[in-house]
C-alpha cells in the first residue's frame, strides 16, 4: 500500500492537472489559444483539442480517491 501521506498529494496534483487540461481544451474550443498557438491545419486543432479533453478527463477521473468510487457504485452487493 502506497504512503498516505503522499496519497493525498498525487491526487491533488492528478486534479489541478485535469483541470488546467480541460481548461486548455476549452480554450482550444473557443478558439482563444490561437493567440498563443497557430495551427497549421483546423484539423490539427481540433486533434489538440480532443487530446487535452481526454486527458482531462481521465486526470480527473485518477485523481479521485477509488474509496469515493465505491460510495458511487449503484451495485453494491453488502
Amino acid at each position: 500500500m502506497a504512503n498516505r501521506n503522499n496519497n493525498w498529494q498525487r491526487n491533488l496534483g492528478n486534479l489541478i492537472g485535469g483541470i488546467l487540461s480541460l481548461t486548455v481544451a476549452w480554450n482550444t474550443a473557443t478558439g482563444n489559444i490561437l493567440k498563443w498557438i497557430s495551427f497549421a491545419d483546423p484539423l490539427n486543432e481540433m486533434a489538440f483539442c480532443l487530446a487535452s479533453l481526454v486527458l482531462g478527463t481521465l486526470l480527473i477521473y485518477v485523481g479521485i480517491p477509488q474509496r469515493h468510487w465505491r460510495k458511487l457504485n449503484p451495485l453494491k452487493t453488502k
